[in-house]
C-alpha cells in the first residue's frame, strides 16, 4: 500500500479495519480535551503532520513527506468522526464498516466546504469518476498538494494550519452542529488572520519570518477577494485585540487553536519579548484561558519540535535546539514548582520508585534501573493535569534532566545528597 498511487485509501481501510480506536487509554472524557490530545503530537495543529495517531502502517517509513501526511489527515478525520458516535463499532466486522463509511464521506464533506469541488474534479484526464473513494483520494490529495515554503520553516507550519480546522469540522458534520457550517469555518479563518496579525505588530516590529508566516497562511486561507484586502490591511496597519471578535471561537478546543497559532506567530524569531508574552496573557484572558495553561501551550509547540527534530530537519541548528530546550526546560520546571505536592504525594505512593531512590544513596543503578525510574517519573508527569492533554517530549527528558527540572523537595530525604 502507498498513499502516492492510485487506490490506496481502500487498500488502507482494509490493513485499518481489524483495529480499533481506542479511546480509554487516554483517561480524557472531554471530547475536545481528547481530540487535542490525539492530534496534537502529529503536528496537525501546527501544519507540520508527522506522524498519524493510532496505528502504524508496517510500510510507513517507505512512503514520502505527502503519502504520510494523507494518512495523518485521514486518521485525524477518522478519530474526529468516531469521538462523535454515540455508541463507538464492537466487532472488527463494525469497525471495518464505520471506516469505510467514514472515508467515503470525506468527499461529501469537502462538498460541503466548496459546492464547486465536485465540478473541478469531476473529470480526471477526461473520464468521468462515480467511485467515492477515488474522489476522496484526490480530494485529499488537492488538500494537502500546496506549494511549500521549505525555506522557512515557522512559515511552512503555516502551510497547513489549516488542516486542523478541517479535522474538527468533519466530527461537528457528522452530528450536523452547525446550520452553515462553511459560514462558521469562512469566520474562524477571519478570526485566526485577524489574530495572528495582532501577534505580529504585539512589540512593534514586524519580523520578516512574521511575514512569510501571515501571508502562507493567508495564501492556503482560500478567502474571497474583499475578504484577503480587509486580512492584508489589518496586517499592514495592526491591529489591536479590542478590535476583534473572539465569539466565534466558541469551544475550547477553537480558544486553543487560536492561541497557539498566535503563539507560532510571535514565536516566530525563537524569542518572546516581554511585550509579546503581555499580548499572549491578554489573548488567554480574553479567550478564558489561564495564564498556566497558556504556559503548557507554550511547551506543547516546544515539546513538538523537540521530539520531531530529525523531521523537521530545517531546523537544525544547534543553536536553535539549545533555545528552545533551555526555554522549555525553564516553563516546565515553573509549572512542576506549582504541583510539587501532588508530585510528592505520587512518588511517595509508588514503592518501586522510592526504592530505587533509596538504593541509589548508596550504590549505582544499573541500566535497567535508570530506564525504570525515568519512565515512572515521566508517568508521574503525565498524571499532573496541567500535563494530561500534551505530549511531552519523552527522549529529551533524561533521567539527569527530570531530576533536574523536579522540585527538590518532592524527593526521599536524602536522596538530592
Amino acid at each position: 500500500m502507498n498513499p502516492s498511487e492510485k487506490g490506496w485509501l481502500k487498500e488502507y481501510i482494509k490493513f485499518r479495519g481489524p483495529h480499533p480506536i481506542d479511546f480509554l487509554q487516554y483517561q480524557i472524557k472531554d471530547q475536545d480535551n481528547l481530540l487535542y490530545k490525539i492530534v496534537q503530537p502529529t503536528g496537525l495543529i501546527y501544519g507540520h503532520p508527522i506522524h498519524a495517531p493510532g496505528i502504524r502502517h508496517p510500510k510507513e517509513q517507505r512512503w514520502n513527506s505527502l503519502g504520510k501526511m494523507k494518512i495523518v489527515l485521514l486518521e485525524s478525520f477518522l478519530h474526529s468522526a468516531s469521538l462523535k458516535q454515540e455508541v463507538l463499532p464492537t466487532t472488527p466486522n463494525d469497525w471495518q464498516d464505520f471506516y469505510l463509511e467514514t472515508s467515503q464521506s470525506i468527499g461529501q464533506f469537502y462538498s460541503v466546504l466548496d459546492p464547486q469541488i465536485r465540478k473541478k474534479a469531476f473529470f480526471i484526464f477526461g473520464k468521468r469518476r462515480k467511485d467515492e473513494f477515488r474522489f476522496a483520494e484526490q480530494v485529499l490529495h488537492k488538500r494537502l498538494f500546496l506549494k511549500s515554503r521549505w525555506d522557512h520553516f515557522w512559515a511552512s507550519l503555516f502551510q497547513n494550519s489549516l488542516l486542523f480546522l478541517d479535522t474538527y469540522y468533519f466530527g461537528e458534520w457528522k452530528t450536523a452542529r452547525f446550520h452553515n457550517m462553511k459560514w462558521h469555518k469562512d469566520a474562524m479563518k477571519i478570526l485566526l488572520l485577524k489574530v495572528i496579525a495582532a501577534a505580529a505588530h504585539a512589540n512593534q516590529i514586524i519580523e520578516r519570518e512574521e511575514k512569510n508566516m501571515f501571508f502562507t497562511f493567508l495564501g492556503s486561507s482560500n478567502l474571497t477577494k474583499s475578504q484577503n484586502k480587509l486580512a492584508k490591511e489589518a496586517f499592514r496597519d495592526g491591529i489591536s485585540l479590542d478590535q476583534i471578535d473572539l465569539r466565534q471561537a466558541d469551544t475550547w478546543l477553537l480558544k486553543k487553536y487560536v492561541l497557539e497559532l498566535a503563539i507560532l506567530m510571535i514565536w516566530a524569531d525563537k524569542v518572546v519579548s516581554a511585550e509579546e508574552r503581555a499580548f499572549l496573557s491578554e489573548l488567554a484572558r480574553r479567550l478564558g484561558i489561564s495564564e498556566e495553561e497558556l504556559d503548557i501551550s507554550l511547551i506543547a509547540i516546544e515539546s513538538f519540535v523537540i521530539e520531531n527534530w530529525k523531521e523537521v530537519y530545517f531546523l537544525q541548528s544547534k543553536h536553535s535546539f539549545q533555545l528552545i530546550s533551555e526555554t522549555m526546560t525553564t516553563r516546565i520546571t515553573f509549572v512542576l514548582q506549582q504541583h510539587k505536592g501532588s508530585i510528592a504525594k505520587e512518588i511517595k505512593s509508588n514503592s518501586e520508585l522510592c526504592s530505587l531512590f533509596e538504593k541509589s544513596k548508596n550504590q549505582q543503578l544499573t541500566e535497567d534501573e535508570q530506564k525504570k525510574m525515568k519512565s515512572q517519573l515521566i508517568e508521574i508527569l503525565k498524571s499532573i493535569p496541567a500535563f494530561v492533554t500534551i505530549a511531552l517530549p519523552g527522549s529529551f527528558l533524561t533521567l539527569p534532566t527530570l531530576l533536574k527540572i523536579l522540585p527538590k523537595d518532592v524527593f526521599p530525604s536524602g536522596f538530592q545528597d
